[in-house]
């Protein structure tokens, strides 16, 4: 009998659609947390295919002090990743458009200035999921089933998902991990509230006449952000979100031109910048999940909620949701005949997980309409939001309250992103 052919007298524990860096992650902390005879397995139908190259990938993640930890816990997938594929870095400036990053308007943290030696890592997704696959793959409890849900019934005792290969898997407990589209999701019926923020978010790397300083440079311009992220060969990732007419008017240009704007858009922070990749572009919107969980199913990271990028935090929250989820039920399964799949329990891990994701969401839509509006009613708040900026940092509590949010060291941490094994 094949994994897929469990039987409904056999079903898995758990079943995770989606082996992203979120899905990946909730596995193997399940295996940690849950009793020696609970049983895993990841359905994921576009597996790695080998190691990443050795030239960074456009797409990159800022992870929080909390999501390191949480990584390490993951098998030890944090220390797996290559150093010259992981940048710490250990100062943010962040500034308004027509003011100077050196100024008094521009926001400053420093990781001194936390008790820490760095306030996080700039890392290359295709990475952390590779170490986080090897780790799955080599895990004794969790299976890697390589095909896709086409239909999922939600019986009494079980969910029965139906894959692409005409097969059938059986579990106890379905967990949504496949993304902001989640297929999945849109199964189970579970809707969602939001909307596109009619921006595009573009990334390339560049190199720059000034080292990057181990700093995350962000600028608030009038359509949205542009960040520039530290990388380990000294180049850094930008991540330049604005609107769509914007964006597609960018990418027509050649890198020269395209070099220029972004130069200026970044007041010269770092010099002269250069392209030395391709330029990419993906749609940004915002979205949240009427509900996270059911009878015998949990929504996780972007499948449960999707933030605009300007903070970098959509993978940090969707980590921080794998390590409570595998808590709440790693907590559940001490008492006899306990149920994974239990709808009261994983309200338990709901409660605890959306009230810090609808702060962040709602922080980050404020963020925006306070920087990204052409209006005058906009441009009020810009001028507004310019001088927030420069009162965090006269008020040092405040601002180590923004640095330590920033993080991920604030809120109801679960037990793994508070130390690593």
């Amino acid at each position: 009998m094949s994994e897929q052919q469990r039987s409904k007298e056999q079903p898995y524990d758990a079943v995770i659609v989606g082996g992203g860096m979120v899905g990946l992650a909730a596995a193997l902390l399940l295996e940690q947390n849950a009793p020696d005879t609970f049983s895993i397995a990841v359905i994921e139908a576009r597996p790695p295919q080998g190691e990443p190259p050795a030239e960074p990938g456009l797409r990159v993640s800022a992870i929080s002090l909390a999501s390191a930890a949480i990584l390490q816990n993951c098998h030890g997938a944090w220390s797996a990743i290559p150093e010259q594929h992981k940048q710490a870095y250990t100062g943010m400036c962040v500034w308004q458009e027509n003011f100077e990053p050196d100024t008094e308007r521009a926001l400053r943290f420093a990781a001194a200035e936390t008790g820490s030696a760095v306030l996080g890592h700039i890392v290359e997704n295709d990475w952390i999921r590779w170490s986080l696959w090897q780790a799955a793959v080599a895990a004794a409890r969790v299976s890697i089933i390589e095909a896709a849900p086409k239909a999922v019934t939600v019986g009494t005792d079980t969910a029965v998902i139906d894959l692409d290969n005409a097969e059938q898997v059986h579990t106890r407990l379905l967990i949504a991990a496949d993304g902001a589209n989640s297929h999945t999701r849109e199964l189970l019926g579970v809707t969602t509230q939001g909307d596109s923020y009619r921006q595009k978010g573009i990334v390339a790397h560049v190199a720059s006449d000034k080292p990057h300083q181990e700093t995350a440079w962000q600028c608030f311009l009038a359509d949205g952000p542009v960040a520039l992220l530290p990388l380990a060969d000294g180049r850094c990732s930008i991540v330049w979100s604005c609107a769509e007419q914007h964006a597609d008017e960018l990418l027509q240009l050649d890198d020269a031109a395209f070099a220029k704007q972004l130069t200026e858009a970044t007041a010269g922070a770092l010099g002269e910048l250069r392209c030395t990749t391709p330029r990419a572009a993906f749609p940004l919107a915002h979205a949240h999940a009427a509900n996270y969980t059911g009878e015998r199913f949990a929504l996780i990271g972007d499948a449960a909620h999707r933030i605009h990028p300007l903070a970098g935090q959509g993978v940090n929250l969707g980590l921080l949701d794998a390590a409570a989820l595998a808590e709440t039920i790693g907590n559940h399964l001490q008492q006899p005949f306990a149920d994974p799949g239990d709808a009261i329990n994983l309200r338990r891990f709901e409660r605890w997980r959306r009230r810090d994701n609808e702060f962040t969401l709602g922080l980050m839509n404020t963020l925006h309409r306070v920087f990204a509006s052409e209006s005058d009613t906009g441009a009020a708040l810009a001028h507004a939001g310019g001088a927030g900026l420069a009162a965090v940092n006269a008020l040092p509590p405040l601002k180590r309250a923004f640095a330590e949010h920033a993080m991920g060291l604030g809120g109801d941490l679960p037990a793994a992103a508070q130390s690593a094994d």
